[in-house]
C-alpha cells in the first residue's frame, strides 16, 4: 500500500533533483507495477427511481506499466463478456489531462465509496479530526 510518506519522499526527491516529471510520469513511479482504479469523470450506470437518482462512477483498472510524457500506460483489466471472470491483458493509454481521480486497489476503499454527499464531511470530522 502507496503511503503518505512514500509520496512526500517521492515529491521531495523530484523537487530536489530538479526532475521535471508530467503527472502521468510520478504516477508511473509511484505505482509502479501496482494496481490502480482510475475515475475520468463518467459514470457508467445511472439508477433512478420517483425520488433518488444514483450514479455509478465508471473507472478504468489496471496495472501500472509505464508513462510517456502525458501519456499514463496501464494493463487494464476488464469483465470478459462470454465468461464473465476477470481478464488482463489490454493496454491502455490514458492522457493524465483526462485523470480526475486515481487510487491503488489495496482493499482500503474504493472510488465509488470515496463519493461523500457534502453533510457527510460531519462524520469525518467527528470519526478523523475529533479523535485528536
Amino acid at each position: 500500500m502507496t503511503s503518505e510518506k512514500e509520496i512526500k519522499d517521492l515529491v521531495q526527491d523530484f523537487n530536489a533533483n530538479h526532475r521535471s516529471k508530467t503527472f502521468a510520469e510520478f504516477l508511473a513511479v509511484l505505482f509502479a507495477d501496482k494496481y490502480i482504479e482510475i475515475y475520468l469523470g463518467d459514470s457508467y450506470e445511472e439508477v433512478s427511481t420517483e425520488q433518488i437518482s444514483t450514479n455509478y462512477p465508471a473507472v478504468f483498472c489496471g496495472k501500472v506499466v509505464s508513462a510517456f510524457k502525458e501519456c499514463l500506460v496501464i494493463n487494464s483489466v476488464y469483465v470478459d463478456g462470454r465468461s464473465k471472470k476477470i481478464v488482463p491483458g489490454t493496454l491502455l493509454f490514458i492522457n493524465e489531462r483526462a485523470i480526475r481521480g486515481l487510487t491503488e486497489i489495496n482493499g482500503a476503499g474504493i472510488m465509488e465509496d470515496m463519493f461523500l454527499r457534502s453533510k457527510e464531511s460531519l462524520l469525518i470530522k467527528e470519526a478523523l479530526i475529533d479523535r485528536k
